[in-house]
């Protein structure tokens, strides 16, 4: 009796090695599409240095069965030419022979920094409230960042949820009514002097600033956070 019981584990164990083995072939073959078309957008295709790629095939069906083929596995992609959702033909050319078209889904992901929590209007963005991600390019809209550094002691000109994007347009460098630094270079001599922001900006923006000292109204281009240059 125990001799049988252990004749039936035996079998048993045999089966379930059998399943394993065809699932992990299974994902062997999803790489290979995967592989043929990380290639294939290598050799049309660029990506920035900030850029990432993510390629993921869609999970062969646990209903399919396939005979591990003792040939290197042959394939293409349909139409030589890579979409957001590629289709793949995986071939077997043994004497038995086998194929199946597999979709690949492809996605250029580009960093985003977005909020770590819902925040406020006049919030002002420090490591514990914002985070860099990586989103799909296709779901970015409007002008982002890229780098969470450049944002802190940035304030908030607008509500944002939770998990969005930060925006331009969501943010001042220089809100009104901050106190700035204005900065001139006159001949190679650099003055400074301090002053109240009338109007919001960001880097690379214009704004009116009061002079603290001789309250005179200027225009100056953002620099920096709370950092204007003025020309005269």
């Amino acid at each position: 009796m125990i001799k049988l019981i252990r004749f039936i584990l035996f079998l048993i164990s045999l089966g379930a090695s059998y399943t394993f083995a065809e699932s992990n072939y299974s994902k062997d073959i999803e790489k290979f599409a995967e592989t043929l078309v990380f290639d294939k957008y290598n050799q049309d295709f660029e990506l920035r240095a900030e850029q990432k790629l993510d390629i993921k095939a869609t999970p062969i069906s646990d209903r399919l069965k396939f005979k591990q083929c003792t040939t290197p596995l042959q394939g293409y992609i349909v139409g030589d030419k890579i979409k957001s959702k590629t289709s793949v033909k995986v071939s077997c050319e043994d004497i038995d022979k086998w194929d199946i078209y597999i979709r690949v889904k492809v996605q250029v992901l580009i960093p985003v920094v977005i909020a770590e929590k819902s925040l406020n209007k006049g919030e002002v963005l420090n490591e514990n409230n914002i985070k860099l991600i990586y989103k799909p390019k296709s779901q970015v809209r409007g002008r982002v960042f890229a780098n969470a550094e450049v944002l802190k002691g940035a304030r908030l000109k607008k509500n944002v949820t939770s998990k969005k994007s930060i925006r331009h347009r969501d943010i001042c460098y220089v809100c009104e009514g901050d106190k700035v630094t204005l900065s001139a270079n006159q001949n190679g001599l650099v003055i400074k002097a301090s002053g109240i922001a009338l109007t919001d900006g960001n880097i690379g923006s214009s704004v009116k600033v009061k002079n603290s000292r001789t309250d005179r109204v200027v225009i100056g281009t953002v620099h920096a956070l709370n950092e204007v240059y003025v020309t005269f």
